[in-house]
C-alpha cells in the first residue's frame, strides 16, 4: 500500500519563515498574518469583506487559511486527548 502524500490543500499557500514577518504564518507572497485575517472574522467580518479590503488576495487562499486552521485545531484536539489517556 502506497503512503498518502504529506502535503495539504494548504501547503504552498499558508507559509512561514523566519526571516519574513517575524516568522508569523501569513499567506504565501503577501504580509497578511493569518491572526489578523481570523481576527476580521471573529470581530464580524466575512470573507467579502476581508477581499474588498485586501483586494490582492482570492477566495482560495482563504479557503486554505480555514483548512489550516481546521487542521491545527484537529491537531490540539488530538493532542489534548492524547494527554488525557496518558494522565
Amino acid at each position: 500500500m502506497s503512503k498518502a502524500p504529506d502535503r495539504t490543500p494548504w501547503d504552498g499557500i499558508i507559509v512561514t519563515d523566519a526571516d519574513i514577518c517575524f516568522g508569523k504564518v501569513r499567506i504565501a507572497g503577501t504580509r497578511h498574518y493569518i491572526d489578523h485575517l481570523l481576527g476580521i472574522i471573529e470581530a464580524g467580518g466575512s470573507f467579502n469583506d476581508i477581499l474588498e479590503d485586501y483586494p490582492d488576495l482570492t477566495t482560495a487562499q482563504l479557503a486554505a487559511m480555514m483548512g489550516f486552521v481546521r487542521d491545527m485545531v484537529a491537531a490540539k484536539r488530538n493532542r489534548l486527548k492524547g494527554e488525557r489517556h496518558n494522565a
